[in-house]
């Protein structure tokens, strides 16, 4: 088997409270894998690191520790132009593409200023490789001279993965990059995804509270918690025979496109509030919310292989069936935004 093309291995990003003094363990020993070609997806509840850990993958924040393997080296130990080529190869795509844009630039603009920073120093080789950009996020090359305010939501994402697609990249690292956009255009992103994997072969980290986006673009997708990975495994393992109980919760949120399958299943509704990444519970950090908990859960779960690819964090995994989650209850094709 080759080896990934990108490798997190139990990566801990902490920040110092400024008032207590306390550590926020935001991402708390998190090991994941991206392989050339491959979208990934990795989803949670809102505050569960997400972000975090996709900001410290390309270098926004500082990792305490642990390590990130890019085509094998160690990322965190590069420095000068080295480390900076390497980095280049991981772009990020933020969540709001209107401040991820300056106002004072035109499109072409901004992404000619990411040319000059990846090298290409030649003005009219600048602006061949800008049209060619923007018609590989499919825009015309006449938007190259209006602003931002001038474009919708859909198009000022392009433009983001247009300059993102300047360094020629290997892997996007994609911070919930549908979730402030209409969803009729969500599925056009996301198909724009789709096609930069099978056409440049690009492999994609998706952070997403959307469940179904994930599902339909992902081919393995991780669970995260409270800074932890609580499952992992493949599209079809993972919302077809989900082990863990909080990837359980997670699904039964998701609402079904089947009148009569909504209205027939149980929902699982979890009690009291996500604890603080200050203060995390002891052993299994779901285990204060979690309806099956316990006493053998405050110790922390080892790793249960329920496959060579799916995996997950409980002492209980697979045993537990919360809400009789089906693999053909779930709708893919139905789009919508999942607020944890």
């Amino acid at each position: 088997m080759s080896k990934p093309l990108l490798s997190i291995v139990d990566l801990k990003t902490h920040f110092r409270d400024s008032r207590t003094g306390a550590d926020i363990r935001a991402c708390d020993g998190v090991t994941l894998d991206i392989n050339a070609g491959e979208i990934v997806g990795l989803v949670g509840e809102s505050g569960c690191g997400k972000s975090t850990l996709g900001r410290t993958i390309v270098g926004l924040e500082r990792a305490r520790s642990g390590q990130i393997r890019f085509r094998g080296e160690e990322v965190l130990a590069l420095r000068g132009s080295r480390g900076a080529a390497t980095r280049r190869k991981i772009q990020y795509i933020f969540q709001d593409p209107l401040s991820s844009l300056s106002p004072r630039q035109t499109i072409g603009e901004a992404i000619d200023e990411a040319l000059v920073i990846n090298g290409e120093g030649n003005r009219s080789a600048r602006r061949a490789r800008i049209a060619e950009l923007l018609e590989a996020v499919s825009l015309p090359a006449q938007l190259t001279d209006r602003y931002p305010r001038e474009m919708s939501g859909g198009q000022r994402q392009r433009v983001c993965i247009a300059r993102a697609l300047a360094a020629d990249p290997d892997v996007l690292v994609c911070d919930e990059p549908v979730s402030s956009l209409d969803v009729s255009i969500r599925a056009q992103i996301m198909n724009l995804f789709l096609k930069l994997r099978d056409d440049l072969g690009m492999a994609c980290l998706l952070i997403a509270h959307d469940l179904a986006i994930v599902r339909l673009a992902a081919q393995r997708v991780y669970v995260m918690y409270l800074g932890k990975i609580m499952e992992q495994g493949t599209s079809a393992e993972l919302y077809g025979h989900p082990a863990h109980p909080y990837t359980q919760a997670l699904l039964s949120a998701v609402p079904l496109t089947n009148p009569v399958q909504e209205l027939a299943r149980r929902r699982i509704l979890l009690s009291g509030d996500v604890p603080s990444p200050m203060n995390p519970p002891s052993g299994c950090r779901f285990r204060s919310r979690c309806p099956v908990a316990q006493p053998l859960c405050e110790t922390f779960p080892p790793a249960a292989a329920l496959s060579a690819s799916h995996v997950a964090h409980c002492h209980f995994a697979g045993e537990c069936d919360l809400a009789s989650i089906k693999a053909n209850a779930f709708s893919a094709p139905h789009l919508v935004h999942v607020q944890g």
